[in-house]
């Protein structure tokens, strides 16, 4: 087998499981031959019989990590792959991403803007930019919040998921009530979140601080997944009708530039 699979290998002691190690081993092999693979060429560089791996190659066409070539016979990783990549990297390399975007939104609003993401069971700030007029919403502080039901970047978090999941966690943080527009009804909230899903953005109006007015949207990974959330607040002397619509097409388009679109998706994953 190829030196530079077998360096990675567990030591000499450890016990190994053959058929997952010989899986393992597989991937690695396409992925540094690259493109289209041939059985022949796996089994070569596995010095492994064809049946053998053919049987592998089987099962692990069955959970999508690798997947038919365009011509019989031939093999490519499959949409699987990208998944666990996205989950390990994508939260990582996400500020260094979000830098220029964030700082794009900045200029184009004029207002204050937010990066934040949900760790574990709470949403954190990871990156902010002060608004650029003299009377500006305060920004608050980078890190943890349990005010995902009264921010708009907390509704976009809840919007990715399913109505258990938002039941759960404001049973978990409660429905503080911030201002006396905040919502602290579960019901009301969920029926929020179908209209947040439908139209794509999120709003805090007051709920949050008085006198500010906040609209958000999603950041996806390559699976359509919403691993964070970009927001612009604004005060409520310049939420006007025209300045939020302003406010509300850059945001939208500020997350859609941050998110992996469809063209960097490969073949068999749904947005």
């Amino acid at each position: 087998m190829n030196r530079e699979m077998t360096d990675a290998r567990p030591a000499q002691g450890d016990k190994l499981i053959q058929s997952v190690d010989r899986a393992l081993a597989i991937l690695e092999v396409m992925a540094r031959l690259r493109g289209e693979v041939t059985l022949a060429e796996i089994s070569e560089a596995m010095e492994l019989n064809p049946s053998t791996c053919h049987h592998i190659i089987k099962t692990l066409m069955a959970r999508n990590y690798v997947r038919p070539g365009t011509g019989r016979g031939r093999y490519m990783l499959g949409s699987q792959i990208v998944i666990l990549a996205e989950a390990v990297n994508v939260k990582t390399e996400l500020p260094g991403r979000a830098k220029a975007v964030l700082e794009a939104l900045n200029q184009a609003t004029e207002e204050a803007v937010h990066l934040a993401v949900l760790e574990g069971d709470e949403m954190i700030t990871l990156m902010k930019r002060k608004a650029l007029h003299a009377l500006r919403v305060d920004g608050g502080t980078i890190g943890k919040s349990h005010a995902l039901h009264a921010t708009a970047t907390g509704k976009i978090l809840l919007s990715g998921m399913p109505d258990a999941e938002v039941r759960r966690l404001s049973a978990l943080h409660g429905m503080r009530r911030f201002t006396t527009n905040t919502c602290t009804d579960i019901e009301v909230l969920l029926k929020e979140l179908d209209g947040v899903r439908a139209c794509g953005h999120s709003e805090d109006r007051e709920e949050f601080q008085l006198y500010v007015v906040c609209i958000g949207a999603a950041v996806r990974d390559v699976t359509g997944r919403i691993i964070a959330s970009i927001s612009a607040s604004t005060p409520i002397n310049r939420a006007t009708e025209e300045h939020l619509d302003l406010v509300r097409r850059e945001v939208m388009a500020a997350g859609r530039t941050l998110s992996l679109t469809p063209l960097d998706k490969p073949e068999g994953i749904s947005q």
